[in-house]
């Protein structure tokens, strides 16, 4: 992220671009909506292309802006009484999941648990600590990450549907809180897959009053 002799960087909290010699201001980092350190990277990359095909700076700007993410990938579904809800459903792994975490600020209730696939929870429970205020765990494999995250002092409720752990993460967030669906697991012990997983919690989080 650093200032390059060529190329595209941040300084002094905007996205910018050194091409022969000349820096040009693309636009502040706080337009990027997107959470999360890697996708600021996902960002340079981009406006690195861009520039390389000609398009304009302004018109690279408004793009950043107007740009909301993929589905499914820390997705941003709504916010509702200070409380702002994320879909991460594509995060089937401890190590997605801790990229997800490390994205907020904010204290977390976070949705995890499904098809753990053996991971080892040690490092999600530490991660977890400081940063989740409470965990609401779903699936085949809630019980040990349950157990993981309650060794980390972590408050755990477990839930026996999607639709419960939405109802639970409404009734526990603060204003200034993120719900998180980041499962750190499979799909296939409760939906198709993980896309199917996440149109489920947004479906639910939309419906929310």
């Amino acid at each position: 992220l650093r200032p390059l002799e060529h190329g595209v960087f941040v300084q002094d909290a905007w996205v910018a671009a050194r091409l022969n010699g000349h820096v040009e201001e693309i636009c502040p980092v706080g337009e990027i909506v997107l959470r999360g350190a890697h996708n600021v990277e996902n960002v340079l990359a981009a406006t690195a292309c861009a520039l390389w095909a000609g398009i304009a700076p302004g018109t690279i700007r408004r793009g950043i802006g107007k740009f909301r993410g993929v589905a499914h990938r820390i997705e941003h579904v709504r916010g509702l009484r200070g409380v702002h809800y994320y879909n991460d459903s594509k995060g089937t792994n401890v190590a997605s999941t801790l990229k997800a975490l490390e994205s907020f600020t904010e204290p977390i209730v976070l949705i995890a648990g499904g098809k753990g696939k053996g991971q080892d929870w040690a490092p999600l429970a530490a991660a977890a600590r400081g940063r989740v205020r409470h965990a609401l765990v779903i699936g085949e494999d809630g019980p040990t990450l349950a157990a993981a995250l309650g060794a980390a002092s972590i408050p755990v409720t477990a839930s026996p549907s999607m639709e419960a752990a939405v109802d639970a993460a409404r009734r526990l967030a603060e204003p200034g809180d993120v719900v998180l669906l980041s499962p750190a697991c499979a799909s296939f012990d409760m939906f198709d897959n993980f896309e199917h997983r996440g149109d489920v919690f947004r479906k639910l989080v939309e419906r929310l009053d």
